[in-house]
C-alpha cells in the first residue's frame, strides 16, 4: 500500500523528472542500435526569441510523436537546435547598441568583426534560456545532438549546396528588381513580404490626353511611357509605340504608348504610367518591351537629383509638395482621401518596403538542371511531382492544392541579403575574377569576398541533414560532399526524416524550401510526412499578437500556474491538424483538472493494492466486469495506435479522456469497490491502470511519470514498452455490462427529472423481456450505483400506474416513482426525442433506398446505418408508447 499526496503539485515533479530522464540518457538516439529509425528535426526556435504558443504546440505535438515511437521499440532521434534568424537578430542587437551607447550607426562605427563578435556573444546567452524554456515542456530531445545553423559543419554544408548550384547554373547574380527594406538596408524574399491594408490619398492626374491614378506622386518624375490593354476600345486610336509630348512635373516630357495584357481595364481608367525601378509590375513590363529603367528613390527612401528641388527628401515629406506643385500646373484632377490600399511592409522588421533594382544573387527555379528519376528537371519540377506522387504527405491533405499553386507560381528565388550577421556568400573576387570557394581565401593575394549574406532559410532549408553531418567529417576538406556523408553515421541511420511538424504558415517560407534544396543535394526527399498545425487563437478567434498583450499566452506562465501537462493537453484538446486552436485560462484549468484526477486514481489504486502487485495482464480473469474493462482496454489500444498512426492526435486525447475518466473512473473503480477483493481483482486493477498511464504518457509525461515511479519498475516510462493488444475475447461480457451501465445511467437520469439527490434511497423498476435476467445477475451492482432501496425485475410490459416516470433503451423500459413531475414538460421532452429520432430514420431511410449510395458507401458503412435505423425504429414505438401513458397521467 502506497501513499501518496491528495493533490498533485506539478512544480514538485516536473524539474525533477526532467533531471532524471537526462541523467539516465532516455532520450538519447543510439547510432548502433538495429532498430528501425524515427527521426524529427526540430524546427528551429530564433536564437535569440523567448518560447510562445506557437512553439509551444509544435514541441508538444512532436513530442507526442517521439514519445510513442520511442515506446513503440523505435530508435528515435528528436533533433533540437536554434537559428541564427538573421535579419531579426542583427536588428536586435544593432538596436540595443544604439540605445545603450548611444551609438547612431554600430556598423560605420564598429565595423564588421566587431558588430559579429557582439551579436554571436548575445545569441550565445541568449540559446541557454531557449533551451530551458523547451524542456520546462517535457520536450524529450536528444540534447547530446543540439545544433545551430550556424555551426561550422552546417556552414560547410551551406557552401557545398551554393557551389554545386553555381557550377549548375542555378545560382546566379544579376539585377532584378528586389523587396528593398530601406529601414533596415536589406532586400527581403517575396515570403517575407506582408501586405497591410493602409489609408493613403489616391490622386488623378492629367498626363497629356489621359488621366492616371496613383497613391505614390514621388515615383513619378521618370514616368515617360503610358500603358494600357491592347483590347481596351476606349483607346484603340492610339498605337503601340506611338509617341506623345505632355506636361509633367519638372517641365515638358516625351511620352511613348504601351499595349501590354497585364494591364486591368477595368480599374481606374484602365491607363498607368509605369516606375520600373521601383515596382515588380512594372519592371516586368519594362523587361517585356526593352524599356529604359531609371531609379528615383535611393536606398536610404529618400528622393534623388532626378526629384530637382525634392532631391534628399524623404518620401513622407516630399508627397505633398509634389502634389501641390501638380496642382499648381493645373494637373491635378481629383483626391481621394479614404482611399485603402494594400501596402507591403518587411515581416521581419516592420519597415515599408521599397523595391529596387539591384545586383543580386539568385536560384533560378525553372532551369532543367536537376537530376531526378532518370532525367533533367527544374527545381519546381522535382517539388511538385514529390507530393504528387505521394513521396511525401502534408497533412492535412487539402494543403495540398495551396502547395501547387505555390509552387507552379515561384519566382527564382532571391538569396543575397545586406546584412553582416548570417553565412557569407562564398563568392571571392580579384581583379575580373570570380571564385566560389568552400574556404575562405586569403586576402593578402587580392581576393576580396562578396559582402553580402545568405537568406536565412538557405541555411535553415538543408536542416534536416546539415544537422547529421559529423563535425569531423565536416572539417576534413579532403573529402567531397558524398564523402562526408557517407562518413556520418547519424546521416546514415536518421535521413530522411519521418515527421516534419510545424505552423501551415511557413509551408512555403521553410517546409517547401527544404523539399527544393535537399532533393537537389540528396536526390532524396527531407521528410516523409509533413503534419501542419494551425494558428493559436484567442477564446473569441482573434490570432494572438505581441500588438495586443492582453490576447497573448505566455506558456512559461501557463506552465507556472497550471503544469505542464495541463498546458499540453489544453494545446491538443479539440482540434485536428491545419486547424486553428483557441486556447484560453479555462480550457487550462480543465486540463489541470484531468492531469489532477489521473493522480487521483492512481493514489486510491496505490493504496488499494497491495505492494508489488503485478503490473503484467492477468491470464485467466472470471469477473465478467475486469472483462468488460478489459475487453474496452483492448479497443482503446487498437483505436490508439490506429490513430497515432494516421496523425489522429487529437482524437487519441479525446478518446484516452473520455474512457478514462468516464469507464476508468466514473464505472470500474465504482464498480470494484467492494470489500472482498480476490488477487484477480488487484492484478486487473495494476494492469489497466499502468496500461492506461502508459496509453497517457505521450500527451502527460510528469504526472505518468510520478505514478510509474510508485510501482517499482526496472525501466522509467519514457522507455518503456508501448501496449499491445491482449489475446481477450470478452466481446460478449462487454455487451452484457455495457447493458448494465446504461441501465444505472437511466435510473440516474430518471431520478434527475423528478428531482430526487441521490441521498435519497427509492424504487425503480426494469421491465425487459431480452435483459431481465441479466439484471437479476447484477442486482447488487446496480441497486448500489443507482441508489436504491429496491429493485423491481420483471420480463413483462409495465402496465400504467400513476405518478410512474419511465423510460425505453435497449428493449427495456426504467421506471420510478415521481409524483411532484410536471408531466407536460416531459411529454414536450418526448415530442422533440420523437421529432429527433423520426427526422433520423427518415433521412437514413432515404440513404438505403438510393442505389448510387448503396453501390458507392462501403459495406460496413450500410450494415451499421440499417442496424442504426432499426434500433431507431424500437425507440419511436417505445417513445410513442410513453407519450400515450404519460397523456393518461396528465389527464387522470
Amino acid at each position: 500500500m502506497t501513499s501518496l499526496a491528495k493533490t498533485y503539485d506539478p512544480q514538485a515533479f516536473e524539474k525533477k523528472i526532467v533531471e532524471q530522464w537526462e541523467s539516465s540518457g532516455a532520450f538519447h538516439a543510439d547510432v548502433r542500435s538495429e532498430k528501425s529509425a524515427f527521426t524529427i528535426s526540430m524546427p528551429p526556435p530564433n536564437a535569440t526569441g523567448q518560447l510562445h504558443v506557437g512553439h509551444a504546440v509544435m514541441l508538444v505535438l512532436e513530442d507526442i510523436f517521439i514519445r510513442w515511437q520511442r515506446m513503440f521499440g523505435r530508435e528515435t532521434l528528436w533533433l533540437p537546435g536554434t537559428d541564427h534568424a538573421a535579419i531579426a537578430t542583427e536588428n536586435v542587437v544593432l538596436q540595443q547598441i544604439k540605445d545603450k551607447e548611444g551609438i547612431s550607426d554600430p556598423r560605420s562605427e564598429l565595423g564588421r568583426d566587431e558588430v559579429l563578435r557582439r551579436i554571436g556573444e548575445y545569441v550565445k546567452n541568449s540559446q541557454g534560456a531557449i533551451r530551458n524554456q523547451i524542456k520546462a515542456l517535457g520536450s524529450s530531445c536528444d540534447w547530446s545532438r543540439e545544433r545551430y545553423t550556424m555551426d561550422p559543419q552546417l556552414n560547410r554544408c551551406v557552401n557545398e549546396t551554393f557551389k554545386r548550384m553555381y557550377e549548375d547554373g542555378l545560382i546566379f547574380r544579376g539585377p532584378r528588381i528586389v523587396n528593398w527594406d530601406p529601414l533596415l538596408k536589406t532586400n527581403v524574399s517575396d515570403d517575407e513580404v506582408e501586405r497591410k491594408d493602409t489609408n493613403s490619398p489616391f490622386f488623378t492626374f492629367q498626363y497629356g490626353p489621359f488621366h492616371i491614378g496613383t497613391v505614390r506622386p514621388e515615383t513619378k518624375f521618370g514616368d515617360k511611357y503610358v500603358v494600357m490593354h491592347p483590347g481596351d476600345q476606349r483607346y484603340y486610336q492610339y498605337k503601340h509605340g506611338e509617341t506623345f509630348e505632355c506636361e509633367w512635373i519638372n517641365g515638358k516630357i516625351t511620352a511613348t504608348i504601351i499595349k501590354d495584357d497585364v494591364v486591368d481595364p477595368e480599374f481606374g481608367t484602365g491607363v498607368m504610367t509605369i516606375t520600373p525601378w521601383h515596382d515588380h509590375v512594372d519592371f516586368g513590363i519594362a523587361e517585356r518591351h526593352g524599356l529604359e529603367k531609371e531609379p528615383i528613390i535611393d536606398f536610404d527612401g529618400n528622393l534623388m537629383s532626378i526629384a530637382n528641388e525634392f532631391e534628399g527628401m524623404s518620401i513622407d515629406e516630399a508627397r505633398p509638395q509634389i502634389v501641390e506643385k501638380l496642382k499648381s500646373k493645373g494637373l491635378l484632377l481629383t483626391t481621394d482621401s479614404d482611399y485603402t490600399h494594400s501596402k507591403a511592409f518587411n515581416s521581419r522588421g516592420g519597415g515599408a518596403i521599397e523595391p529596387q533594382i539591384r545586383e543580386q544573387w539568385f536560384i533560378d527555379v525553372n532551369k532543367s538542371a536537376v537530376a531526378w528519376k532518370g532525367k533533367k528537371q527544374s527545381l519546381k519540377e522535382v517539388m511538385i511531382d514529390v507530393v504528387r506522387s505521394g513521396e511525401i504527405n502534408l497533412v492535412p491533405e487539402r494543403f495540398n492544392s495551396t502547395y501547387f499553386y505555390w509552387v507552379e507560381n515561384l519566382q527564382d528565388w532571391c538569396i543575397s541579403r545586406q546584412i553582416w550577421w548570417g553565412h557569407r556568400i562564398p563568392v571571392y573576387y580579384r581583379d575580373d575574377e570570380t571564385k566560389v570557394s568552400l574556404q575562405e581565401l586569403d586576402s593578402s593575394e587580392g581576393w576580396k569576398q562578396d559582402p553580402d549574406t545568405l537568406d536565412t532559410w538557405f541555411s535553415s532549408a538543408l536542416w534536416t541533414w546539415s544537422t547529421l553531418v559529423d563535425p569531423e567529417m565536416a572539417d576534413d576538406f579532403s573529402l567531397t560532399f558524398e564523402e562526408i556523408l557517407e562518413r556520418s553515421p547519424d546521416f546514415q541511420k536518421f535521413h530522411p526524416t519521418n515527421i516534419m511538424e510545424t505552423g501551415y504558415d511557413i509551408l512555403f517560407f521553410w517546409v517547401a524550401r527544404m523539399i527544393l534544396m535537399t532533393t537537389y543535394m540528396l536526390q532524396d526527399i527531407p521528410f516523409k510526412t509533413v503534419y501542419l498545425h494551425g494558428l493559436i487563437r484567442t477564446r473569441d478567434g482573434k490570432k494572438m499578437s505581441k500588438s495586443e498583450p492582453k490576447t497573448v499566452i505566455d506558456p512559461l506562465v501557463s506552465i507556472e500556474e497550471y503544469g505542464a501537462d495541463a498546458l499540453r493537453i489544453a494545446l491538443i484538446l479539440g482540434t485536428g491538424a491545419g486547424q486553428d486552436l483557441r486556447l484560453y485560462p479555462e480550457k487550462m484549468e480543465s486540463s489541470r483538472r484531468f492531469a489532477n484526477k489521473i493522480w487521483n486514481a492512481g493514489r486510491y489504486i496505490l493504496m488499494t493494492i497491495p505492494e508489488n502487485t503485478s503490473i503484467a495482464a492477468p491470464a485467466n480473469v472470471k469477473s465478467e466486469l475486469a472483462q468488460w474493462l478489459l475487453h474496452g482496454l483492448n479497443v482503446l489500444i487498437s483505436s490508439t495506435q490506429a490513430n497515432l498512426e494516421t496523425h489522429r492526435l487529437s482524437d487519441v486525447v479525446d478518446d484516452l479522456k473520455s474512457f478514462f475518466w468516464g469507464d476508468f473512473c466514473d464505472w470500474y473503480l465504482e464498480m470494484d469497490k467492494n470489500p472482498h477483493r480476490s488477487t484477480e481483482d488487484n492484478q486487473v486493477l495494476s494492469y489497466s491502470f499502468s496500461t492506461l498511464i502508459k496509453l497517457l504518457h505521450p500527451y502527460v509525461p510528469f504526472v505518468t511519470e510520478a505514478l510509474w515511479g510508485q510501482f517499482h519498475q526496472p525501466k522509467m516510462l519514457a522507455v518503456s514498452e508501448w501496449p499491445q493488444i491482449q489475446p481477450y475475447h470478452f466481446k460478449g461480457a462487454h455487451d452484457r455490462i455495457e447493458i448494465i451501465k446504461e441501465s444505472i445511467s437511466q435510473i440516474r437520469a430518471l431520478r434527475e427529472k423528478a428531482n430526487i439527490g441521490l441521498d435519497k434511497k427509492i424504487t425503480a423498476r426494469l421491465d425487459s423481456s431480452k435483459h431481465a435476467e441479466l439484471f437479476r445477475e447484477h442486482r447488487k451492482l446496480i441497486i448500489r450505483l443507482a441508489r436504491l432501496s429496491e429493485l423491481n425485475i420483471s420480463k413483462n410490459t409495465p402496465k400504467s400506474v400513476s405518478e410512474i416516470l419511465s423510460t425505453y433503451f435497449q428493449d427495456t423500459m426504467a421506471s420510478i416513482e415521481a409524483p411532484a413531475l410536471d408531466w407536460g414538460k416531459e411529454i414536450e421532452t418526448l415530442q422533440k426525442k420523437l421529432k429527433t429520432e423520426s427526422d433520423f430514420v427518415e433521412k437514413s431511410s432515404s440513404k438505403l433506398n438510393n442505389f448510387g449510395f448503396i453501390n458507392k458507401a462501403p459495406e460496413k458503412v450500410v450494415t451499421e446505418l440499417r442496424d442504426k435505423v432499426s434500433a431507431s425504429k424500437k425507440t419511436l414505438s417505445a417513445i410513442k408508447q410513453q407519450i400515450l401513458e404519460m397523456e393518461k397521467l396528465r389527464v387522470g
